[in-house]
């Protein structure tokens, strides 16, 4: 498995960011969102995220096009960067599960000082993970190099495919 990436899947909580009144995505989660979006994309990267494609909630997908959508983004994506959520994100661990489960390189991003489900400490024992735990703005520089290391080890480890 080669350690450059072409393809990114971004996932991050949704709904709970989406102001139910004014339909109008949480700021500050829009811009930690965007500017990890933006700097792949600046790398050249296919990057994969529900929040662009849905334009932050403007456009909401079907669930029966969004899930088969997700799942086979996740599944062809060289590495998933995922932010679970405090309080957790139904479906960023879902997202979370399909990645684990196919072997999928991840990168989970905890805010430090915030409560996350035990499941997720364990995952870099069953598949390619790598915790980056960050305060205020995710710092791109570590987040390169935990995708590095996540991609490193998981050159030895078997892939599932799609189906």
């Amino acid at each position: 498995m080669s350690t450059t990436i072409e393809t990114v899947f971004v996932a991050a909580p949704f709904w709970a960011y989406v102001n139910k009144e004014t339909g109008e995505f949480d700021a500050e989660a829009f811009e930690t969102i965007d500017r990890i979006l933006r700097h792949f994309d600046d790398k050249g990267c296919l990057v994969h995220n529900a929040h662009r494609r849905e334009k932050w909630g403007q456009a909401f997908m079907e669930p029966s096009q969004y899930t088969v959508l997700d799942y086979e983004q996740i599944c062809t994506s060289d590495v998933i960067i995922a932010v679970p959520g405090s309080p957790a994100s139904p479906g960023t661990h879902i997202e979370i599960g399909w990645a684990s489960a196919n072997r999928v390189p991840m990168v989970l991003l905890l805010e430090a000082g915030k409560e996350y489900a035990g499941l997720l400490m364990g995952l870099d024992k069953f598949a390619p993970v790598k915790i980056l735990e960050f305060t205020g703005q995710v710092d791109l520089d570590a987040l390169d190099d935990s995708v590095r290391e996540v991609l490193a080890a998981a050159a030895d480890r078997p892939r599932s495919t799609v189906g």
